[in-house]
């Protein structure tokens, strides 16, 4: 019996993966779940970073790392699973996506330059 490389492919996913062939997503046991990110408060503040921000989701690690467009934020501390404050660190203007371990929140916080009047 000859089997297509379509067959052959999801014969392999399904054979090292039984969450997916049972149908139950694509967590496999064994490891902690992934922090997810659900809302960032204020959603915006200065380039020269200072904010501080309340980061509201699931499952943060007690070591949890937060970045905003990818630069370390500063003074994280984890409150609860649930909930961290951190500081925004200096970034240029626009849209950044906030990270809390693999959990990722796109364009959650806005970088704005200094408004002169």
């Amino acid at each position: 019996m000859r089997m297509s490389l379509l067959q052959l492919a999801l014969g392999s996913i399904l054979a090292f993966s039984p969450v997916l062939a049972l149908g139950q997503g694509i967590q496999t046991g064994g490891g902690p779940p992934m922090p997810s990110v659900d809302s960032v408060t204020p959603k915006r503040g200065p380039v020269e970073g200072g904010t501080t921000v309340t980061i509201l989701g699931d499952y943060f690690p007690q070591s949890a790392r937060v970045s905003f467009g990818g630069v370390e934020a500063q003074q994280v501390v984890v409150v609860n699973p649930g909930r961290i404050t951190a500081v925004t660190p200096p970034h240029h203007a626009g849209r950044v996506a906030v990270a809390v371990g693999g959990g990722v929140r796109g364009w959650a916080f806005t970088y704005e330059k200094e408004r002169k009047e």
